[in-house]
């Protein structure tokens, strides 16, 4: 599981998530029963991403496809797919790329971007083949907010009585970044404690794209031992 914040801001555009990929395993119970368990498989899995210099996003669902981490795909479609002209067009061919793999894939994708000075956040879903953008109305007109993809029950908690939710058009970067990595922060905590499989967790990712550029914030780096 995971959990994707994707802040639209009037400045920025800002994605942060977890590092959990997890796996279901068959365990045996008894001698003519088995039974599907929810595991760790490991907790630097790349869910965020720097697309052509350009484009950020964040995915979550499916990370594991075709015995392949999706970070595996996102890197082969940069390799053969010339970058794409506006933020609207990466999300379609991204779409029709993953449903190309498998069209059932419970994998989705918050993309941002600006074409010149004008900001667009698109949500991607595999399995509805939907392509959808999240922050503007019918007509065009600019939005200012945030997207939750994954597991966000607890974060769902602590935004729920409206009235004390940030003022996201009067937001400046540093706090819908803040804001941003709180929440997923905040559910990691929270499910040390909670009775059920802990969803979310890992180092934190951070990515934000400006009409100046894009800049990998927060990244978790490569060690050794």
């Amino acid at each position: 599981m995971t959990l994707i914040i994707s802040a639209h801001v009037p400045t920025a555009i800002v994605i942060s998530g977890d590092s959990r990929a997890s796996i279901q395993v068959a365990v045996q119970q008894g001698a003519n029963a088995q039974a599907q368990q929810q595991v760790v498989l490991s907790d630097s899995a790349e869910k965020v991403f720097v697309l052509y210099e350009r484009y950020v996003a964040g995915t979550s669902g499916d990370g594991i496809i075709n015995n392949l981490p999706i970070a595996h795909y996102v890197e082969d479609f940069q390799a053969t797919h010339p970058c794409p002209p506006t933020v609207g067009q990466i999300a379609t061919e991204l779409l029709a790329y993953f449903r190309a793999l498998n069209p059932a894939l419970n994998t989705g994708f918050s993309i941002g971007g600006y074409d010149g000075n004008v900001p667009w956040v698109m949500t991607v879903n595999i399995a509805n083949n939907t392509s959808v953008r999240a922050n503007a109305d019918a007509q065009g007109n600019l939005s200012y907010g945030m997207q939750m993809m994954g597991d966000y029950a607890v974060a769902q908690r602590l935004l729920s009585q409206p009235q004390f939710n940030p003022v996201f058009n009067l937001l400046n970067l540093q706090d819908a970044i803040d804001f941003s990595r709180h929440l997923i922060r905040s559910t990691i905590d929270q499910l040390r404690f909670e009775p059920r499989y802990p969803t979310v967790g890992g180092p934190i990712d951070t990515v934000t794209v400006t009409p100046k550029g894009v800049n990998f914030l927060v990244r978790k780096k490569l060690h050794g031992n």
